[in-house]
């Protein structure tokens, strides 16, 4: 009987070895396949809203976060009786305090400060058809952060704080005020005290439901 050469063994050994390995390879592709991607949860939004018992007092705590605008949508429409949002909060950010004014301005909701209010937060007091603060209360503003040294692509920080300064304006706030927000610094937060508040229209004298 005639004996087939070595090589011709080790050439199907390497054979099997090569469909053995795109099996395997195919497999796990197969398996990746028919596999669900991995769901992505997003973060909690870092706020709460809660209604009062009579449905006219909404109270707003935490950052001011994605998804604020729509959660207080959704409260509105769920409980149109609301009058007054009282506010407590450092701040946050700021796009979404647009959208916050724009639904104060829309239902002619009040603002209310019993504790502390500031940056994002006291734009959206700001946005408040009548506006009112406890006492003991604190309204805190800055400035912008514009360092030349940095690049803004598409976003001028120049015209972002007019887009703002246009809100106080809207609300009937002096203009002598509205100019001394346009120069603050970044650092320290300003805190002005009622009565300058209340000189330049921040505060109105009409307080509306509590």
């Amino acid at each position: 009987m005639r004996q087939r050469p070595v090589d011709i063994y080790v050439l199907r050994g390497l054979l099997g070895l090569a469909l053995g390995i795109l099996a395997v390879v195919g497999f796990a592709i197969w398996r990746s396949e028919i596999r669900p991607p991995p769901s992505r949860v997003p973060p909690s939004p870092q706020f709460t809203l809660a209604i009062s018992e009579d449905g006219r007092i909404l109270h707003f705590s935490g950052t001011v976060d994605f998804g604020l605008t729509a959660a207080l949508r959704e409260a509105v429409a769920a409980h149109p009786q609301i009058r007054r949002i009282v506010l407590d909060s450092n701040g946050g950010y700021i796009a979404e305090a647009r959208g916050v004014v724009t639904v104060l301005r829309a239902h002619r909701i009040a603002t209310h400060v019993e504790g502390h209010c500031a940056s994002a937060c006291a734009l959206i007091f700001a946005g408040g058809a009548q506006r009112t603060l406890d006492p003991d209360a604190r309204l805190g503003l800055h400035g912008y952060a514009m360092r030349h040294d940095r690049h803004f692509g598409m976003i001028d920080p120049k015209a972002e704080m007019q887009r703002d300064l246009a809100i106080y304006r809207a609300q009937a706030i002096s203009e002598d005020f509205v100019a001394k927000l346009a120069e603050l610094p970044t650092s320290p937060m300003w805190y002005p005290d009622h009565a300058e508040l209340e000189a330049a229209g921040v505060i109105t004298p009409e307080a509306g439901p509590r």
